[in-house]
């Protein structure tokens, strides 16, 4: 559940040139799918939505019955919740900036795992690579191992790996990141060469931003659980 109320300082959102290969769609979910799952599809889609006419309500019923999404009422009115948020004004591109910075690590990430089952295109496998995986590997390294194990039984989720950057991350996260992207044999456009070493993208890392892998929102207590910082 994502919580909308912190104020916070977030980093100017960019998208990197789009690639329209379209990849398989994906069967109608045959249950109702979650507010999360709703937001995620129309994060994707969502710069098809921001010029309408028509109150954001209508245009997410709009968008789920075009994409013949089974959604509730309570669904529809949660996620015009999140969007109304004071700090998003209903862009859900400023919105996934948002949640990208504040939530909880395990949000972030269900939410790209969500992103990623309802990716179309290339350019969406590019949006989540650096609107999300880029930043949660960043600020939460520690994650890299469930990265990893995803990585082996996903293949659409190994590609969009490769178009994550460096950001923050640490040596190890984003060498262990490398070997990922190595192995994948359609990579996305916009990965870095593989012959592009560790110090490349490194020049304006601070000695902690390379050998700390957590430097976020949350840190780890001694039991290993996410408790958020004092700030």
């Amino acid at each position: 559940m994502f919580r909308l109320t912190v104020k916070h300082q977030t980093e100017a959102s960019f998208y990197r040139p789009k690639n329209a290969r379209v990849l398989p769609r994906l069967s109608v979910p045959k249950k109702s799918i979650t507010t999360e799952q709703l937001l995620a599809a129309y994060w994707l889609d969502g710069h098809l939505q921001s010029n309408s006419e028509h109150c954001l309500g209508e245009r997410l019923t709009a968008f789920a019955n075009e994409r013949q999404f089974k959604v509730t009422d309570a669904t529809l009115a949660k996620a015009e919740e999140y969007l109304q948020s004071e700090l998003v004004n209903e862009d859900v591109e400023q919105w996934v900036v948002l949640i990208s910075f504040i939530a909880h690590p395990h949000a972030i990430w269900n939410f790209m795992l969500n992103a990623v089952a309802f990716a179309e295109t290339e350019d969406h496998l590019g949006r989540i690579a650096c609107g999300l995986a880029e930043i949660l590997l960043a600020h939460y390294g520690s994650l890299m191992p469930l990265f990893e194990e995803r990585a082996r039984k996903d293949p659409k989720f190994a590609r969009m790996l490769t178009g994550v950057w460096r950001h923050r991350m640490s040596d190890e996260v984003w060498m262990r990141l490398r070997a990922l992207q190595a192995a994948v044999e359609l990579p996305l456009s916009q990965m870095i060469p593989l012959e592009n070493g560790i110090d490349y993208m490194a020049e304006h890392l601070k000695p902690d931003d390379r050998s700390t892998p957590d430097k976020g929102r949350y840190s780890r207590d001694a039991a290993g659980n996410w408790i958020k910082k004092n700030t």
